[in-house]
């Protein structure tokens, strides 16, 4: 978290969110060529980062001005931090089913909230959580997004799931029992909720693509390094043909992509 926090200090916090509001202004473009630089550093803390934008991102576009101006330059500046909740045990690639239900109390305009989210980036690390819950019928029409802050009763978390891979980042199942939360923590529309979050994830797929290329470019590089280091019969290994590098770096359309290819071995 302390790697994390710098973060803020960097800018990195609301990448795209508008400058007024603490944001950098950004554009995606610009986005995903720094996730590609971090994720050389560590996958894990970018893709966390990621996340928090992508909820930052959320609120900017479908937040009321209130909501906007209370929590994006809090978000920017990485004093609070966001996870969102999609996922459920029951509902991973047919998100649209999803059971996590909030039941509006009429008599103090709350909506109070039960069920269950998985594998949540963030989980219990986060001060606050965008929740796509069931406040009408079946489907994607019956969803809604609500803002549910860390501290709110009956708000729990699982425990740290063990992974391969993304140590570095808490994700664990976030759990409501009779949460309640104020109608006006709803971000847009009720019913809007699973528009929201496919919006959230255009950007999101864009990054986590980006953290796929910074991983392999620095696996990469560190397998390059290695077979030029590493000798055997008085050579270099990378002098070998089973392990010959032979790169032609490519450019397209501002993106790099290495290729790789090596001498084939003619049988006989």
């Amino acid at each position: 978290m302390e790697t994390f926090n710098k973060f803020g200090d960097l800018g990195f916090g609301g990448i795209f969110i508008d400058g007024e509001l603490g944001g950098s202004g950004l554009s995606r473009t610009d986005t995903t060529v720094i996730v590609e630089a971090l994720a050389t550093g560590c996958v894990g803390t970018t893709a966390m980062l990621t996340i928090h934008n992508m909820c930052g991102g959320m609120i900017d576009k479908y937040g009321s001005e209130e909501q906007r101006k209370k929590w994006l330059p809090k978000l920017c500046d990485m004093s609070v931090k966001a996870s969102y909740c999609l996922t459920e045990p029951g509902a991973g690639s047919d998100a649209a089913s999803l059971s996590t239900k909030a039941v509006l109390d009429k008599a103090k305009n709350e909506y109070v909230i039960n069920g269950g989210k998985a594998f949540i980036s963030g989980a219990g690390q986060s001060d606050i959580y965008l929740v796509m819950c069931r406040t009408g019928g079946v489907g994607a029409s019956g969803i809604s997004c609500l803002l549910i802050p860390k501290d709110t009763p009956g708000l729990s978390f699982g425990s740290d799931e063990k992974k391969m891979g993304w140590k570095v980042q808490p994700t664990r199942q976030v759990i409501f029992e009779d949460c309640r939360v104020p109608a006006s923590n709803m971000i847009g529309k009720e019913g809007q909720g699973f528009q929201v979050a496919m919006v959230g994830l255009d950007g999101g797929r864009l990054n986590i693509g980006a953290c796929s290329l910074g991983a392999a470019q620095i696996c990469f590089e560190t397998c390059l390094k290695y077979v030029k280091e590493r000798k055997q019969f008085g050579k270099s290994i990378s002098d070998n043909q089973g392990t010959h590098p032979s790169l032609q770096p490519l450019t397209i359309h501002g993106y790099s992509l290495l290729f790789c290819t090596s001498y084939s071995i003619q049988a006989g």
